[in-house]
């Protein structure tokens, strides 16, 4: 993917905060009544000291010019803090858009891309990344539009004044482009590193707060701590270098300002001039170098928010959503599944899936079983499409997967996965899980008749009951009929089991069959096991072992046939604790 120009990304920046375009025209008007007010008080100045209205004693005419001088400044004001209100407004509305948009080009991305970004890098950019853009705008296009505009001004207003002094002053301007743009091109590369370490640092940060309990479990705390203080380290230095180039970047300005304004004045001695004269000049260099030193300083923050920029509009560009090109949109399915000769590799080194076929009629249960590795939940994960097989076809009642309407398709898969995930959330939010047709009844409903209402209800606060992130504050079995009962909400017509039983104890386990025997009543199931004490009323039962099905038939069949599937139950019997 190429790499966008500073000068596209600051153009689509701008198109972008051009829907905000009456505010926009607003903040303009306001930008140039505030360069046209700001350069005309050296000019008042002037008429009172030239005019002689000090020496001659004019208090009517001073204190008119005094009034004009105080007015001024109060107008400068009031416009300076809407300027600078009306630029963090669009700013805020502006980057409030451009995080949705990520977002929810995030809900819509492949789970591939999941398994090789790191979630903090990913935070990073919805948070932090988002958050620099709004530069652009507060120091951005209404800021530096102001201040060119009040160096057009000042101009004017000198070459007005005294022409020969103006000639002088106006050698500053292309010295300060070539010291502005020397420093610019060094902060974009340690912007640009600032951005990636800390990018770095909170991947780093949010796995191994996750996983801690494994850091402690096997004492490494002083070894990740060694890690973490290297990144660390490593952003320190990154932030030290744009802290540098910022320390440098000032003095340096500011010298050159100064030595400027001593040769004006010092060749000002020299040609006849004026005291009002003098005094505006030292006021309209002043007011010159300033908007200069500040378009530089906005140029740097401004180069923070385009390398952000750059970040968050690379990755809202990217077009990773799973494929949804079906037309077949049904409200009832028959239940009917098909795999045809399915391949599928998560990469190109190693094939998970290696030419699987099985059929499983409407209404039927079937268990995959296997060892780990085998490639049971990848046939799961191919059937909800969270990814696409490489080859040969997967059919739902006779349909192709992809011809169906994505969203369509998984409406009518119930899922219950191993891993069991639960928002910080309470325990009824977590079981509706947004779906507003859900409510409170038809959960407590739901949980009587699968016999998890008992539990739910000596929680603290019951179905109110706020989870930990993750589901800590309960335990794995709780968290597994939870999802259990999430999935009985839905109401599937094809309900998936996957590893559901394998972290339970058996009183979870025995409620479970339970809910399972009775959800599964007129409904096509696939249920993935480690238990297979758990699956021997299946109506067919397939074997896996390294991507391929090497045994099928019913729990008495594939007994009698004393092979793979034989082994592991024997052995199972011999060693239940080796069960899941």
């Amino acid at each position: 993917m190429t790499k966008p120009s500073t000068g596209t990304i600051i153009k689509r920046l701008f198109m972008i905060g051009m829907k905000f375009r009456s505010w926009f025209i607003f903040a303009l008007v306001v930008s140039i009544l505030l360069s046209v007010t700001s350069t005309f008080r050296p000019y008042l100045t002037m008429q009172i000291v030239d005019n002689d209205i000090i020496k001659l004693g004019d208090k009517g005419l001073m204190m008119k010019h005094i009034y004009w001088l105080v007015g001024l400044v109060f107008m400068e004001t009031f416009l300076n803090f809407f300027l600078v209100y009306f630029s963090n407004f669009i700013s805020q509305n502006v980057i409030r858009d451009i995080r949705e948009t990520l977002y929810n080009k995030l809900l819509y991305f492949k789970t591939s891309f999941f398994d090789k970004t790191p979630i903090g890098q990913l935070v990073t950019r919805a948070v932090g990344d988002v958050e620099t853009i709004a530069t652009v705008y507060t120091d951005g296009f209404l800021m530096v539009f102001g201040d060119i505009l009040r160096i057009v001004f000042v101009l004017v207003m000198m070459f007005n004044t005294n022409a020969h002094l103006s000639y002088i002053s106006i050698a500053i301007l292309p010295l300060m482009v070539v010291i502005t743009r020397f420093f610019q091109k060094r902060l974009k590369k340690a912007f640009g590193d600032e951005r990636t370490w800390t990018a770095n640092q909170n991947s780093f940060v949010q796995e191994r707060l996750a996983g801690m309990q494994l850091i402690q479990v096997f004492n490494r705390q002083k070894q990740e701590e060694a890690k973490f203080v290297s990144i660390n380290e490593t952003l320190k230095s990154a932030l030290l270098r744009t802290v540098f180039i910022f320390s440098l970047f000032f003095p340096v300005v500011e010298l050159i300002s100064s030595l400027f304004i001593g040769f004006v004045l010092f060749y000002g001695g020299y040609i006849t001039i004026t005291a009002g004269v003098v005094i505006a000049f030292i006021q309209y260099i002043s007011m010159l170098i300033r908007p200069l030193r500040q378009i530089a300083d906005r140029f740097n923050n401004i180069q923070r928010g385009i390398v952000g920029a750059e970040r968050v509009l690379g990755l809202i560009d990217q077009d990773l959503a799973m494929a949804n090109t079906g037309t077949v949109s049904k409200s009832h399915f028959q239940g009917e599944i098909e795999f045809k000769d399915v391949h599928f590799s998560y990469d190109e080194k190693q094939e998970v899936l290696k030419g699987i076929s099985f059929k499983v009629m409407p209404g039927e249960s079937v268990a995959i079983v296997g060892a780990t590795g085998a490639g049971k939940s990848t046939i799961i994960s191919l059937l909800t499409r969270l990814y696409d097989r490489n080859s040969g076809e997967i059919l739902i009642d006779g349909v192709a997967l992809e011809d169906y309407e994505l969203y369509n398709l998984r409406a009518h898969l119930g899922v219950v996965l191993q891993d069991v995930f639960l928002f910080h959330e309470s325990i009824y939010e977590n079981l509706a899980f947004g779906d507003k047709e859900v409510t409170r009844e038809k959960v407590e409903r739901a949980a009587k008749e699968i016999e998890v209402d008992d539990f739910i209800r000596q929680l603290p606060n019951g179905y109110d009951f706020v989870v930990s992130e993750r589901g800590s504050s309960i335990s794995l079995g709780q968290r597994q009929l939870l999802s259990f009962l999430r999935a009985y909400l839905s109401d599937p017509k094809i309900l998936i089991l996957d590893e559901a039983t394998s972290s339970i104890d058996q009183q979870s386990e025995k409620l479970i069959q339970r809910a399972t025997e009775k959800i599964t009543q007129n409904r096509t199931s696939i249920i993935i096991a480690h238990r297979l004490s758990t699956i021997q009323k299946a109506d067919k039962i397939l074997v896996m072992d390294s991507g391929l099905i090497v045994e099928q038939g019913t729990h008495e069949e594939l007994l009698g046939l004393g092979g793979f599937y034989s082994n592991l139950y024997k052995g199972q019997l011999r060693n239940p604790s080796s069960e899941g």
